[in-house]
């Protein structure tokens, strides 16, 4: 999983390097534009249904099983363009889960760089993903829906942004971009995901830049984001999925710093103003976006992040005034360690930590606290065969309790899963 936000630099190649527009560095990698790979792994699964704890005695949710996930990719530098297009497909079969005992996800992206002039780039990308699992439909951002059942619930998830950079002297800049993210569950009806999540995300902005000395660079901008529900059903007693529409105001300033060749930080602060005109609601939070990047030996980095905002959730929860469950007002400490303990094993640490407030409705402000956790150790043969171990650890804690039995108050959604791997991975 790519929880952590990456700046890559704009390199232009010189002869060595075929004289192509490469930001990935394809060719110097590979010594072609395209490469093909697959993963072969066994595992065993302690909570295939991401069933909480209460109903943990009463179900066998214990899975072994096996994934096989091969994938392509085709890199294309030209003189002032590169494009990069890749897919990976996932099967997983297990082996003690009843009555569906497969998940199937596929993952396409597409990437395009264009280097107009020194002053002037392009670039544009765009992810779709068609998965069950929530922190594969959510990678690199908020998980909405941490808890999923083995009904209906696969999504189809699609982010398209585009990003416009224009130096109008050396000092000052502009830059403008759009992100779109386009959300569609399978699961219909009253109160099913489709009505609670399936929506269109549409998020503009615009920044000024002023370079203040070949290392800082500040900048001010504005984002104006729009949500808007498509699930078209109910979500509660005279309440539909578009009820929770929202524009969101947002307002910041920040920089990047290069402080060395190895260590670059980022960040962006100010306010986000909330505006739910169905329901004639309003808020104001913190919004805060930054990260830090340090390559402290060849082969080895840190990434490190925190975002704070606002976003959609998977609970409707409507109180007796009517209003229901607007969003969640959510932190996310991310992080990454990737090592190279020898020249042949490579260790990787993932992690994450989210922690949401609900606003309005049943649940007005109770919390819900996401750990996610992995930890893979890769050994590499030669540049065509490794293999790997790895462990993931998820934890839920939820504050959202319910009568369950006589007598009974449990947390209907606190979870914890734990998942081990072994496998074998080739790649040319």
């Amino acid at each position: 999983m790519k929880h952590v936000l990456t700046s890559t630099g704009i390199l232009a190649l010189g002869a060595a390097a075929l004289h192509a527009y490469d930001p990935e560095m394809t060719r110097q990698k590979t010594g072609r534009p395209w490469s093909v790979a697959a993963t072969v792994r066994a595992f065993y699964d302690d909570n295939v249904t991401t069933s909480p704890d209460y109903l943990r005695d009463d179900f066998d949710t214990e899975s072994y099983g096996f994934e096989v996930s091969p994938s392509v990719h085709v890199h294309l530098p030209m003189d002032q363009t590169f494009i990069s297009l890749g897919y990976i497909y996932t099967f997983r079969w297990y082996d003690e889960r009843d009555p569906n005992d497969t998940d199937q996800s596929h993952e396409f992206n597409a990437k395009l760089r264009h280097q107009f002039s020194p002053r002037h780039d392009i670039g544009v990308d765009d992810s779709f993903v068609y998965t069950s699992e929530p922190t594969v439909a959510d990678r690199g951002g908020i998980i909405t829906a941490p808890v999923r059942t083995r009904t209906e619930s696969d999504v189809l998830h699609n982010r398209g942004a585009i990003e416009d950079n224009f130096g109008l002297t050396q000092q000052i800049g502009l830059s403008f971009g759009y992100v779109n993210n386009w959300y569609d569950y399978e699961q219909e009806g009253a109160g099913s995901r489709s009505a609670l999540l399936d929506r269109l995300e549409h998020l503009f902005r615009a920044d000024v830049r002023y370079t203040v000395n070949p290392k800082i660079v500040a900048l001010i901008g504005y984002n104006f984001g729009i949500n808007h529900y498509t699930g078209d059903d109910v979500i509660g007693p005279g309440l539909v999925s578009e009820d929770r529409d929202s524009y969101s105001h947002f307002l910041y300033v920040g920089a990047d710093y290069d402080i060395s060749s190895k260590l670059r930080l980022g960040a962006r602060l100010g306010a986000q103003y909330t505006d739910y005109h169905e329901m004639d609601e309003t808020t104001v939070n913190p919004y805060v976006d930054a990260h830090v990047t340090y390559v402290y030996l060849p082969g080895s980095a840190v990434e490190a992040g925190i975002r704070h905002t606002r976003n959609a959730t998977d609970i409707a929860g409507v109180d007796r005034s009517g209003t229901p469950t607007l969003d969640q007002e959510t932190t996310v400490l991310y992080g990454q360690l990737t090592h190279q303990i020898t020249s042949k094993l490579v260790g990787t640490l993932l992690s994450q930590y989210q922690t949401s407030t609900f606003n309005e409705g049943l649940y007005d402000d109770e919390t819900e606290d996401m750990f996610l956790i992995g930890v893979n150790l890769e050994y590499r043969f030669n540049h065509h065969w490794s293999a790997e171990v790895g462990y993931n650890f998820d934890l839920l804690e939820s504050d959202i309790k319910g009568v369950v039995g006589p007598g009974r108050v449990e947390e209907l959604r606190s979870y914890d899963r734990n998942r081990v791997y072994v496998g074998v991975r080739g790649s040319y």
